[in-house]
């Protein structure tokens, strides 16, 4: 057994279990074993695992890749079982424009309700809801306690619920008091 397939075989029983649970989210159960086998035929074939810096990020990367191809397979097989159907009973899985519109609306009423906020409200909640910081992270690197991060992101979240729910405009929450600012 040359060096090189031992490092493989290391590396595939080190890493099968997570990267099966990996495929698994962007495929399936079924085919997810399927997907890590090919990873590793394809990381055998193009890469000696000796030169790599971080092989679990590349055979993640790989695997990623191997699992959008297995998708697009799929589709390309579903497309051709379904041109016996004709076209008005094919179910499109893109929204239609009625509900393209609506979610523009939706997006439009939080974005304005978020202008409302104080300039802090909004940056601590983008900072956790867009960025993906944790709240423990904002603190730091804002330095205010971890409970007005939490605070802060709540006021922000209740105040684009309310934009939902009162598509006008009339209810507007004062997010310094956390009630309505009559």
């Amino acid at each position: 057994m040359s060096r090189d397939h031992s490092l493989l075989q290391a590396l595939y029983e080190r890493h099968v279990d997570e990267l099966v649970a990996y495929a698994r989210q962007r495929v399936g159960g079924g085919e997810s074993h399927d997907v890590v086998h090919d990873a590793y035929l394809r990381l055998a074939e193009y890469v000696d695992p000796a030169t790599l810096d971080n092989p679990r990020a590349y055979l993640y990367r790989i695997t990623g890749n191997v699992a959008f191809d297995y998708g697009t397979k799929h589709l390309r097989r579903a497309e051709m079982e379904c041109t016996e159907a004709p076209p008005e009973d094919i179910a499109s899985p893109w929204p239609g424009p009625e509900r393209r519109a609506e979610a523009r609306g939706t997006l439009q009423r939080c974005l304005a309700a978020l202008e409302r906020l104080p300039e802090v409200y909004r940056h601590v909640f983008l900072l956790h809801r867009i960025d993906g910081m944790t709240q423990g992270d904002i603190a730091i690197a804002l330095d205010i306690p971890k409970r007005t991060v939490e605070r802060y992101i709540a006021r922000a979240l209740a105040c684009c619920l309310d934009s939902l729910r009162d598509p006008a405009g009339a209810h507007r929450r004062d997010p310094d008091r956390g009630h309505d600012g009559a």
